[in-house]
């Protein structure tokens, strides 16, 4: 690592905040450019989202032999966490992550145009900066974070979110997504079963899972029903939790191969637009 850092001195940098006087002076106009300035004898550039600098700064020679003066790290700490709660207008505590750490990533590793990924996506930090600098994304979660979710992040960047990087980037609102959501299959009996306030209640949505649901292959519902009043002396919320484990957590959702079955009840619209998005 040590003898790279020494051997690419000049193509190594990283890049600093510049002064808000630098950047109306150069960037007003907001253009992706270069300027080239004399600084201590040496040239530095600037573009919108900082200055550069490269890491050769960081080497001395030293009886005829470059050392670095300070270790290249992986390790980013010039970005802070601080002040980053009312982002996108959406909350998750201990869990989000600041705009400008994603603008980086994504800066880095795409070009405008290109399609981020975001297997997890959270409250959609991911995807509101993909959104603000011109990137297609995908985002995939299965948590309701409900007022706090992506989507509702998503409307707030097309309406012209003004947190995060949106006065770095010049962002004034617009564009559009499209979200889909999972048809929900097991998943509708575990919120009844969270649901419950009654014993009998969970008794009765007990005999609805024997005819509809998937249940685990551990399940023998006929020792169930010969010991019900076993069950019937659990409190509700272990009956709940028993419920819980006879649920096969492979089918909380409709799979696709199953779309034309009946039962299922997957109209024709949502049939187009499966068959659409898997490209049948």
């Amino acid at each position: 690592m040590y003898n790279f850092q020494i051997k690419y001195k000049n193509n190594i940098f990283s890049v600093r905040d510049i002064s808000k006087e630098l950047k109306e002076k150069y960037f007003s106009t907001n253009k992706n450019r270069f300027v080239v300035l004399k600084k201590e004898n040496k040239p530095t550039i600037l573009w919108k989202n900082g200055e550069v600098i490269f890491f050769s700064n960081k080497v001395r020679t030293i009886n005829n032999k470059e050392f670095s003066v300070k270790y290249l790290s992986d390790i980013w700490i010039d970005i802070s966490w601080d002040g980053i709660a009312k982002e996108g207008g959406v909350t998750l505590k201990r869990g989000k992550k600041p705009e400008r750490l994603l603008e980086r990533i994504i800066d880095m590793s795409t070009n405008r145009g290109d399609v981020v990924m975001d297997f997890f996506m959270g409250n959609g930090t991911t995807c509101a900066v993909a959104h603000k600098m011109g990137r297609q994304y995908i985002g995939v979660e299965q948590l309701d974070y409900g007022e706090n979710s992506a989507v509702v992040r998503l409307k707030n960047v097309i309406n012209g979110d003004q947190t995060g990087i949106s006065k770095q980037v010049g962002w004034k609102g617009g564009g559009d997504f499209v979200y889909l959501e999972l048809a929900k299959w097991n998943e509708n009996f575990v919120e009844k079963i969270q649901k419950a306030n009654t014993k009998e209640e969970l008794k009765q949505l007990w005999k609805i899972m024997e005819e509809k649901a998937f249940l685990s292959y551990k399940v023998d519902v006929k020792a169930i029903d010969e010991n019900a009043k076993d069950f019937e002396e659990l409190s509700i919320e272990n009956q709940k939790r028993f419920l819980l484990e006879c649920l096969d957590k492979n089918h909380l959702y409709v799979n696709y191969s199953e779309i034309d079955d009946e039962e299922y009840g997957v109209d024709e619209e949502d049939k187009k637009i499966n068959e659409e998005f898997y490209g049948n």
